[in-house]
């Protein structure tokens, strides 16, 4: 850890000059490890501060900064002197994040030189190890020296020790979000709102479905099916209305992946159900899915549990709307929907950074509330996974933009042109959700409801919310 001296000297590492620029990487180029290597906990000075809060103080300081020198392309200087009740860390942190932003706000204004020589600064004081903010700045400083070198047509800024690690091959939303991955699993069960979201929308299920004896549950992500288990261990504890069938459909794209959480489900099933159970594999893309694929009887209850795969059509809005024609069609009892509360998909470049930054910020936060730093399964999960998302959000446009997301309100908007309304999530789904935010060893996962909609957030921070639809009909 540096000495006390050596904190407060490199809070003067955003000079205006490029010269100094180079100086100064010079110097913290000696330092960058010891730097980064900073413990596995906050002071209890800097838990006082989010993530997000870091990057919302550092954008507010950068608009002050461009209000007073509106086209200077040097408008980065030291952090103020108010924040002194801060600890060094933080203002090492805040420091760091002022430079992102002030990188995004030169590259807005195609003043790439520049922005290129702010993005070294940020190679030079992150790092996919360090603080929240490090790893936030490092990945996005990432994108951004990609995003730069695709609109100039050269590597300028990109160091060559890093060439053969740099490279980002694009994923699919189901191979990075739905797969059975350990890694994935790991961090999808320490973060809280994952699993509030899940048991919310599985009481949702079986509160729609009190008096029905054969179920239909049509799963278009299923990944390790761990949610099914809790609702078939529900339904098999259920005394007064016995279940005749369950039936699990499960749609994605790879055989292999939904075979063997089927062999899982079946497994389960024949341990602890007395009522016979059938799990199909349907493997198709979204856009291509027909009613012949799916063995419906008119006896059976259609459920439909969508978790991150609506938000991950965005980018075809007219295969989305397919989707949902598709979705009436097989005229569900009710519909699920766990989708990502955040607004990544403005059209403005600046406007979607910073609801991504803040959005991200906010999961690398969680993170590091239950994961340690060095953990395998968390730093996978944010080289394999967050990274890939924020380099395809910031180098790419178009339909080569797939990892987006919008808010409730827009998904209520597209919901209602299709006759889908949102219905109330019951005490008994509440309440499931509260005891998994109890049982949480920190206090800064948060519920609140949006209409009938259940919105998790992390330290005042929307991440995901819980929902329940069910078709009008006329």
């Amino acid at each position: 850890m540096k000495g006390k001296d050596q904190m407060k000297n490199s809070h003067s590492c955003i000079p205006s000059a490029s010269s100094q620029i180079l100086q100064k990487c010079c110097i913290r180029g000696n330092q960058k490890e010891k730097h980064c290597d900073l413990p596995g906990s906050f002071s209890s000075e800097s838990h006082v501060l989010s993530t997000v809060k870091v990057f919302e103080m550092a954008q507010a300081q950068l608009l002050d900064q461009t209000s007073k020198k509106e086209d200077d392309p040097s408008i980065t200087s030291q952090p103020p002197n108010s924040h002194s009740d801060l600890s060094l860390e933080v203002l090492d942190d805040l420091q760091l994040a002022l430079l992102l932003q002030a990188s995004a706000e030169m590259f807005s204004k195609r003043h790439y030189e520049r922005a290129t020589e702010l993005l070294s600064l940020c190679n030079l004081c992150s790092s996919p190890t360090g603080t929240p903010v490090q790893r936030v700045v490092y990945y996005y400083g990432e994108a951004f020296r990609e995003r730069i070198n695709k609109e100039t047509k050269s590597i300028i800024g990109l160091q060559l020790d890093r060439l053969v690690d740099f490279e980002v091959k694009p994923t699919g939303v189901e191979e990075l979000f739905l797969c059975s991955k350990p890694h994935v699993i790991a961090c999808y069960h320490a973060l809280p709102f994952y699993q509030v979201a899940q048991f919310a929308c599985i009481e949702a299920i079986l509160d729609n479905v009190k008096s029905e004896r054969r179920l239909h549950l049509i799963d278009f992500g299923i990944r390790s099916g761990s949610h099914w288990t809790i609702l078939m261990q529900a339904l098999a504890n259920r005394g007064d209305c016995p279940l005749e069938l369950l039936k699990i459909t499960a749609i994605g794209t790879s055989k292999q992946a939904v075979d063997e959480t089927g062999k899982r489900l079946s497994s389960f099933a024949a341990e602890n159900m007395k009522f016979p159970f059938f799990f199909k594999a349907v493997v198709s893309e979204m856009k291509d899915l027909s009613k012949d694929l799916f063995e419906l009887d008119t006896n059976e209850v259609v459920v439909i549990y969508s978790e991150y795969i609506l938000g991950g059509m965005l980018a075809w809005p007219n295969h989305l709307e397919v989707d949902l024609r598709f979705i009436k069609n097989l005229n569900p009892c009710v519909i699920v929907v766990i989708e990502t509360e955040a607004n990544t998909n403005e059209p403005i470049f600046m406007d979607r950074l910073n609801e991504s930054v803040f959005l991200y910020a906010a999961l690398f936060d969680c993170l590091e509330a239950f994961m340690e730093r060095d953990d395998q399964h968390r730093m996978e999960f944010e080289r394999l996974v967050l990274r890939e998302v924020i380099h395809n959000m910031i180098t790419c446009e178009g339909e080569g933009r797939i990892f987006r997301n919008v808010r409730l309100e827009e998904w209520r908007a597209l919901f209602e042109k299709f006759g889908i309304k949102e219905t109330e999530l019951s005490e008994s789904s509440l309440y499931q959700a509260n005891l998994m935010v109890d049982r949480s060893a920190h206090g800064f996962c948060t519920l609140d409801m949006d209409g009938n909609c259940l919105t998790i957030k992390w330290k005042g921070t929307p991440i995901v919310f819980a929902s329940a639809w069910k078709f009008v009909h006329d």
